[in-house]
């Protein structure tokens, strides 16, 4: 077999394993109220093998990965998260190896236990300890993500002593406490048009016919193109932040609640649904817990201060004297009607998001 081939079959492999994991799982609490931990089921992999011999062709090392990954699922579920999903194809799409993965002199060719020597075009500087390996399956080929350990020089800011107020928004992605508006890209919006034109294409094609899965691959492509482009520009946002600041201080979110469908139920009906629904299109679209994400481990990275403040009011609050009301704000223009402050809203926003970090916040700071 080929080596695409090979990928294939451990993929397929392992997500049969996480399946029969997540199954055992659920039958031995269903049945004897026992909650087995990873561990319990770890041991049990030399007896899978056995039983289905071809599970021997994956490492040891990638099948007991695909244990951990399904305990993982369980952790959040615990935590409040939702209860661990079957592994399908075209989701589940990747495999790992924790150790024994070695590169060439020229960096261009990767050992991989029990696959051997596999060519790749190196995207960056491999340095440092491997530490885990992962192949993953886009809709465009293989990828192979590759953790090294290296040590990381975090004195580049430590002379910053700035400190900034950050509100999150929809017309603008991300207003400083400074009056600097970084634009919303609107990526899904820019290719709303090409993306509705692809999906009634694939609607009119017969399901799982050749043209249907060549139309599939197209969507799926532009998906990718969507989400890497919003990736971008959300790293290139939180570089620029990080360049003169000491501490970021931003809004503790809640954005499950805030994409929320305003639809309501049968006997409760929501109001202004089409409003909301646009709304949470946008949201989506701007996609902030990534990018807090993106700004979390870069300041961690960074030895840089990242405080979470409690968002409530802080669009109707005046920055100047402290009256909070809702007629303050009046779309992108404050006015205070206790003292005749006025301020974009963003920008009053953001000074209050800054103020509060010295009286409450969550903070998050580690060296690299």
């Amino acid at each position: 077999t080929t080596q695409k081939e090979t990928f294939e079959q451990w993929i397929g492999t392992c997500r049969y394993v996480y399946n029969l994991a997540l199954e055992t799982r659920i039958y031995a609490y269903r049945a004897y109220g026992i909650s087995l931990s990873k561990f319990d089921l770890i041991k049990q992999l030399p007896e899978v093998k056995k039983e289905f011999s071809w599970v021997k062709n994956v490492h040891s090392q990638s099948l007991q990965d695909v244990i951990e990954r399904m305990d993982l699922a369980y952790q959040s579920f615990f935590r409040g998260g939702g209860f661990p999903k079957w592994a399908r194809k075209g989701i589940y799409n990747s495999f790992a190896f924790k150790q024994g993965v070695k590169l060439n002199e020229n960096n261009n060719k990767v050992f991989l236990p029990k696959i051997g020597w596999v060519k790749f075009r190196n995207s960056g500087r491999i340095i440092g300890k491997i530490k885990r390996t992962t192949i993953i399956k886009e809709h465009d080929g293989f990828y192979i993500c590759i953790t090294h350990e290296i040590e990381h020089d975090n004195t580049a800011y430590q002379n910053n002593k700035n400190h900034i107020g950050i509100d999150m928004g929809v017309t603008h992605f991300a207003t400083t406490s400074e009056g600097k508006h970084y634009a919303n890209p609107l990526v899904l919006k820019k290719y709303q048009k090409e993306l509705r034109i692809a999906q009634r294409s694939l609607a009119r094609k017969k399901k799982f016919g050749s043209n249907w899965n060549k139309q599939k691959k197209k969507i799926t492509k532009l998906h990718s193109k969507i989400a890497r482009c919003r990736k971008d520009y959300q790293h290139k946002v939180a570089n620029e932040l990080l360049k003169d600041n000491r501490m970021i201080v931003v809004e503790n979110l809640k954005l499950k609640n805030m994409s929320k469908s305003a639809k309501g139920t049968s006997d409760n009906h929501g109001v202004n649904v089409k409003a909301k629904s646009g709304l949470n299109k946008a949201i989506l679209d701007a996609s902030i817990g990534s990018f807090f994400t993106i700004l979390e481990y870069k300041c961690s990275w960074n030895d840089i201060e990242l405080v979470k403040v409690d968002p409530k009011y802080s669009s109707q609050e005046c920055n100047s004297c402290g009256h909070v009301s809702k007629d303050n704000r009046n779309k992108e223009k404050f006015s205070c009607t206790e003292c005749g402050h006025e301020d974009h809203s963003d920008v009053n926003a953001a000074k209050n998001i800054l103020v509060r970090a010295s009286t409450s916040g969550s903070k998050s700071k580690a060296a690299a």
